[in-house]
């Protein structure tokens, strides 16, 4: 067998070609690890305007059914005040009847009448300040459960 020899410019020539093999692989990973990168960032990006959307949604929720809850307790507050005033005027008028009262039966009769109005309007106050409170307090605590659902991972099934 005879052995072929190279010469130079063919030495330079393979070099050439094997260098021009090797830019193309290269370039070629290059690109690829561009478009990974590319993807991850549009990726996050998503997540990033998914989770910022996410927790703006959750605030706008929040603080309506904060305001619900904080209207019911204005609601509660004014009932309270209501009643209040009512029972003063209720009382002023039996001290006046009382007054004016011609016997003790009578006043008697003043009396129980008074005790009688003013147990049935303090009762019925307070069932309306009861229900108040817990529709108010239902209202506010299935508003944030269901908000916080939406964002907590963690509270959803699989």
């Amino acid at each position: 067998m005879t052995k072929k020899t190279t010469t130079k410019a063919e030495t330079v020539r393979d070099e050439t070609i094997i260098a021009a093999e090797a830019s193309k692989m290269t370039t070629k990973v290059a690109e690829s690890a561009r478009e990974i990168m590319r993807r991850s960032a549009a990726t996050a990006k998503e997540r990033s305007d998914s989770a910022y959307d996410g927790a703006t949604q959750f605030n706008s929720n929040l603080e309506s059914a904060m305001n619900r809850m904080v209207g019911g307790y204005v609601t509660v507050l004014g009932g309270i005040a209501t009643a209040t005033h009512e029972n003063v005027n209720r009382a002023l008028t039996t001290v006046e009847k009382l007054a004016n009262a011609q016997s003790l039966t009578e006043a008697v009769k003043i009396q129980s009448d008074y005790v009688r109005e003013n147990t049935t309007a303090n009762i019925e106050n307070i069932r309306v300040a009861a229900n108040t409170t817990r529709d108010v307090m239902m209202d506010g605590a299935a508003a944030v459960r269901e908000n916080v659902a939406k964002v907590w991972p963690y509270g959803k099934a699989a």
